[in-house]
């Protein structure tokens, strides 16, 4: 996983993983809103090799969009629990955005 713009304290972080931009809301818990009711309750993955162009519609350029439910889902299997994987492991970090 490469940090593209590290977690702010709203709990947002954007990070390359297998080719792609992923953007996520990861909570230091886990709820029922969550991906599987762990910590990712919002996530964004882009197309494989895919630059936001600002120009294009918005979704058309997305293999995944989750926010407190899944919306679509047209990523090849196994990239998701890869990817949700990783973001769970992001430590835990404080109401300023650090490490606890």
């Amino acid at each position: 996983m490469k940090i593209i713009k590290p977690q702010t304290r709203s709990g947002w972080i954007t990070v390359e993983i297998e080719g792609r931009i992923v953007e996520a809301k990861v909570y230091n818990t886990g709820s029922i809103f969550g991906i599987n009711e762990g910590r990712v309750s919002k996530l964004v993955i882009m197309k494989k090799d895919h630059v936001r162009n600002r120009h294009e519609d918005y979704f058309a350029q997305l293999d995944y969009n989750y926010d407190r439910g899944l919306d679509f889902d047209d990523l090849p299997a196994g990239v998701l629990d890869n990817i949700v994987a990783q973001l769970e492991a992001l430590p835990v970090t404080d109401c300023e955005g650090r490490v606890r």
